[in-house]
């Protein structure tokens, strides 16, 4: 029985389509607005260092969305059973709305996570409600989307190589975004609040054109609102999506982090 079969069969018992691979130290990877479809370099270059869990959140792929899951706070429970399953506690990596998740986590009960990573993370904001925090996805054109994402709209994936399968799976994830995040928009009010209860070592990384989020001090504010040691990685010449512009880059740092945070974290 290797690391993951216990986690996948509790996966399933949750609901949760999940993927598993790799060898060496559990990691637990919560996936952002696109779901898994644009994830697969990010996922086997982690499984290079990690034994990955990568669960398709209720919603998103084949996990189905019960009623009561309602919020991204609905969800944090779900995957609180989760951890459970592990042998030891996984390293907590989220990208974007997965980021968002995994603080919903961590505030509630960090005991069960090693340490986390988060990958141009959301879920925050600060200022009057008139003031935009992020840009409005459904609001504006879709060349102006892409380049928030991607820094240029020439780099987002060219869904005409993709199959009816994974465009079914796309509109899926974004009839879940739109559930989850829409009202408010992209954020939890009271999470800013719970931040300080999150102590374990913490990695965020962002890029450098990532038009998506608005806000200047946003790292800072979610940086300053942890209660625990913080680093930040910033990667030149990309969007909010780094997971999918930097997949051996954001692999190879979230391995170093571990390796150095490793007595701090166990």
């Amino acid at each position: 029985m290797t690391v993951l079969d216990g986690v996948t069969t509790a996966a399933d018992q949750l609901g949760l389509e999940c993927r598993s691979s790799g060898d060496g130290p559990a990691l637990l990877f919560l996936h952002g607005e696109s779901g898994l479809l644009f994830c697969e370099s990010a996922l086997a270059r982690l499984g290079e260092h990690f034994s990955v869990v990568a669960p398709s959140h209720p919603g998103w792929g084949a996990s189905p969305r019960r009623p009561a899951d309602r919020s991204l706070d609905d969800l944090a429970y779900r995957y609180l059973d989760l951890l459970e399953a592990f042998d030891e506690p996984p390293l907590l990596v989220g990208a974007s709305l997965g980021a968002w998740l995994a603080l919903e986590i961590a505030t509630k009960d960090e005991s069960r996570i090693a340490g986390l990573v988060l990958v141009a993370p959301v879920g925050i904001r600060t200022g009057v409600p008139t003031q935009r925090y992020y840009l409005d996805r459904y609001a504006v054109p879709a060349d102006a989307l892409a380049i928030s994402l991607y820094g240029t709209a020439g780099r987002a994936p060219n869904l005409a190589e993709r199959s009816d399968q994974d465009l079914l799976l796309l509109a899926r994830a974004q009839e879940a975004t739109a559930f989850y995040t829409w009202q408010p928009y992209l954020h939890n009010p009271s999470l800013l609040d719970r931040l300080h209860r999150v102590r374990r070592r913490t990695l965020v990384v962002t890029g450098a054109q990532d038009g998506f989020v608005l806000a200047d001090d946003h790292v800072e504010t979610l940086c300053g609102a942890l209660g625990g040691v913080t680093e930040t990685v910033v990667f030149a010449d990309t969007g909010h999506q780094v997971e999918e512009q930097r997949p051996d880059e954001l692999a190879d740092c979230i391995a170093a982090f571990a390796r150095q945070a490793a007595p701090v974290l166990r």
